[in-house]
């Protein structure tokens, strides 16, 4: 899937950020031993900063690749860092193209980092799951490896042009594994009952100021039990 060339620079560009993250920020990584070291893996993390993918895959011991939207393409020197690693580009007004290409990266046995929320929390608490990366799981049978990133949002918030330095946690909890669904159309409520899965394990590994508050968590679960979920 990779050249020698691709490896050798992405092993340096790894150490590189791996460094400058421990110099910038008192960065520690936990729970990295759930990590299967071989075959298809979705590291499936709560989205809080800018600073979220690059801090996330430095963590993961092995190749990684990215989901992210296109337009980040366009952004001077990110764009061009995700070409190079080959970052997979999604157009999210085209949901099911963008799932078929990251199916692809799977099935050959890539480890891929997802965001379930689809975007940002703008207060830093975990938020509503969308259905990505239970489809993913479901279609490809790959383990799903919660993931917590905790004290981003205050070293790079959301509108903020300058990074600060910080106490940053990246918490790896142990995997999900799921039937894969040979159909191709998964029931829709099994895929919300995956999505509820991952994002309470996600869940598990954060401190309490960061989880929903009480009242959205409550209208969660009658939404579970009367099936009345809402999707994006």
């Amino acid at each position: 899937m990779f050249s020698a060339w691709e490896r050798f620079l992405y092993a340096v560009s790894k150490t590189a950020l791996l460094t400058w993250a421990k110099l910038m920020f008192r960065i520690t990584f936990e729970g990295q031993e759930h990590i299967p070291r071989t075959g298809a893996v979705l590291i499936a993390c709560n989205h809080i900063s800018h600073l979220d993918p690059p801090l996330v895959g430095i963590g993961v011991p092995r190749y990684i690749f990215h989901v992210a939207k296109k337009e980040l393409a366009r952004v001077p020197v990110v764009g061009q860092t995700m070409k190079l690693f080959r970052t997979i580009l999604i157009d999210r007004s085209r949901g099911r193209t963008a799932l078929e290409e990251t199916v692809k990266y799977l099935e050959q046995g890539a480890a891929v980092i997802i965001f379930p929320e689809g975007t940002r929390s703008l207060t830093g608490r975990l938020q509503r799951g969308r259905a990505g990366a239970s489809v993913l799981a479901l279609k490809t049978g790959a383990p799903v490896v919660p993931t917590a990133i905790i004290g981003s949002q205050k070293c790079f918030p959301k509108h903020s042009r300058w990074i600060r330095p910080g106490k940053i946690t990246v918490r790896f909890g142990p995997p999900l594994r799921f039937q894969r669904v040979t159909e191709s159309e998964i029931p829709r409520d099994l895929v919300d009952q995956t999505t509820s899965t991952i994002m309470e394990a996600i869940a598990s590994l954060l401190p309490p100021e960061m989880l929903p508050p009480p009242e959205e968590q409550v209208d969660r679960a009658a939404r579970d039990v009367t099936g009345e979920e809402q999707h994006d």
